[in-house]
C-alpha cells in the first residue's frame, strides 16, 4: 500500500519537479553564457612553437 501512495505521489509532482529542474538548469547555462561573454579568451600567437621536451621539463 504504501509503494502505491508513494508512485501516486511521484506521478503527481513529478511534472513539477521536472519544470523545476529544467528551469534551473536554463538559468545556470543563461548564467554561464553571460560570465564567459565577460572573460576575453586570449589571442593565439603567431607562429608559436611548442617547447621542445627538454625545455617543458626543465622547469
Amino acid at each position: 500500500m504504501k509503494d502505491e501512495l508513494w508512485m501516486r505521489t511521484w506521478n503527481e509532482g513529478h511534472p513539477h519537479f521536472s519544470n523545476d529542474l529544467h528551469r534551473g538548469l536554463v538559468w545556470l547555462l543563461a548564467s554561464f553564457r553571460r560570465i564567459g561573454g565577460r572573460v576575453a579568451r586570449p589571442a593565439p600567437m603567431s607562429g608559436a612553437q611548442p617547447l621542445p621536451v627538454t625545455q617543458r621539463d626543465a622547469g
